[in-house]
């Protein structure tokens, strides 16, 4: 049995171009959809399919949209035919080859029924509840109109889940190019004409050598920003979005994480393994936005749990060269800016130990005070006898001025109570806005291990372990 990296449909592109200016055209004209999809990791040609787009996968790897480009209408054999190889690929590598297209210069009218109806499945009936009648009726439909098309049930279910058709023309690439610009990269809305055309040659120039190495990410927005320097800043002051979701993701194609048992009611029984595996995933998709883009800047929301905002704010921290805008209540506060409140944000208060030993308890709490919950969990832990420091303050968080000093005070007060105790462990206990979490997780290195609470039932319950 030959691997499909080594089959004929796979390798017979390779040897010779033909038919290679229509997939070309098709993955150049697509370029500013992908260059605003936050995952979007690199293109490659004539790998397993002719045109492979790639993104970034939580945990490890890519997921694969796979397309078929043929200029010319298919037989209806040779159309079925796509299909199925696209179910043998999926097979294959199910958590990788997820998506497929078929991209023609025109279909048989046979099958516009069909296509009429997954287009209205997959447009406005997207909003429909995933256990809503309307939608299983609508499934139940296109299945069947599959199978009348001679297929099996296996092969309805197949398309229906992951296969597109897409009828494309390449008559006007320069116009429709500049149109997608438009469309999904409004940063880049005053872009000069003289630079898009610009643009586009140093793309179509990155799309002629994906047969040998891969359109990165990267290769691209280098290409933006030179094609458009007077732009070049806003481009780069452009964040990357990541979004924190309660449930699954719905679209691989942005950066995104389910964080919804993490903000739940059972958060603090979660165990350290839930915990660390969410510190991985989230790390390695800040160790992606790294590579594959200069821009350094992330924004996401601040409305989550005490010790999930801390724990995303490490793993995007400062130090890694990312600065964060993150939305709470209303507000954007971004810690690019510097500005630093010159008005005293915490008082602190300190017990000393009684008793030598490595770990201290640490407790930051405002507008509310929290002392006494902090130590009747110490005593708890049989840390009643540790290191103890207060921080504590009736002010809010008005502006980034403000959380900067909160978090600045912060820092250096956790950073001179671990040296000045010379403890390996500080358990760091935060009753605050969480946004003010997650500016001090984005800045807490320097403290040796610090583990984390959060109060769930009355009661404060352990969570995440930063090292």
């Amino acid at each position: 049995m030959t691997a499909p990296l080594f089959q004929r449909q796979s390798t017979g592109g390779v040897v010779a171009r033909d038919g290679f200016d229509y997939q070309d055209a098709f993955l150049l004209e697509h370029i500013p959809l992908y260059l605003s999809q936050g995952a979007f990791s690199h293109a490659v040609s004539e790998l397993l399919g002719d045109v492979e787009v790639r993104y970034h996968r939580p945990g490890g790897g890519t997921f694969c949209v796979l397309h078929e480009a043929k200029r010319n209408q298919l037989t209806t054999n040779a159309f079925w035919a796509e299909v199925a190889r696209f179910s043998e690929l999926h097979d294959a590598a199910p958590d990788e080859y997820v998506r497929f297209v078929l991209v023609c210069g025109d279909f048989n009218g046979d099958f516009d029924p069909l296509f009429r109806k997954l287009e209205r499945y997959r447009g406005p009936a997207d909003s429909l509840n995933s256990d809503s009648s309307i939608r299983a009726s609508a499934e139940a439909d296109i299945e069947a109109t599959i199978v009348g098309l001679g297929q099996t049930v296996d092969v309805a279910r197949f398309v229906l889940e992951r296969v597109s058709f897409v009828k494309y023309s390449d008559a006007n690439v320069a116009g429709a190019f500049a149109s997608m610009m438009a469309t999904h990269l409004p940063t880049m809305a005053n872009m000069r004409g003289v630079d898009v055309s610009t643009f586009r040659g140093r793309c179509k120039e990155l799309v002629d050598g994906s047969t040998k190495g891969l359109v990165s990410r990267r290769a691209l927005e280098s290409a933006l920003v030179e094609s458009a320097p007077d732009l070049a800043s806003e481009w780069l002051g452009t964040a990357t979005k990541v979004q924190l979701l309660g449930d699954p993701p719905a679209r691989f194609e942005d950066l995104s994480l389910e964080v919804g048992r993490f903000n739940g009611p059972l958060r603090g029984t979660l165990g350290v393994g839930a915990w660390t595996e969410f510190h991985d995933q989230l790390t390695a998709m800040g160790q992606f936005i790294l590579a594959s883009r200069e821009r350094r800047g992330v924004r996401l929301s601040a409305k989550q749990r005490m010790s999930l905002a801390c724990t995303v704010g490490y793993c995007l921290s400062a130090t890694s060269g990312f600065t964060l805008q993150m939305t709470h209540n209303g507000q954007t506060l971004d810690t690019a800016s510097h500005e630093r409140s010159s008005d005293k944000f915490f008082g602190m208060s300190e017990e000393a130990p009684d008793r030598a030993g490595d770990e201290g308890v640490a407790a930051i709490s405002f507008p509310y005070p929290g002392h006494d919950d902090v130590l009747a969990t110490a005593r708890g832990l049989g840390l009643t006898g540790a290191p103890k420091v207060f921080l504590a303050s009736v002010s809010a968080l008005t502006s980034v001025a403000v959380l900067n000093a909160a978090v600045h005070e912060a820092k250096a007060a956790l950073v001179a109570f671990r040296s000045r105790h010379q403890l390996s462990r500080v358990h760091l206990f935060i009753k605050a806005p969480s946004a003010f979490a997650m500016a001090l997780g984005h800045r807490l290195n320097g403290v040796g291990v610090v583990q984390l609470y959060d109060w769930v039932d009355l009661s404060y319950q352990a969570t995440a372990e930063l090292r």
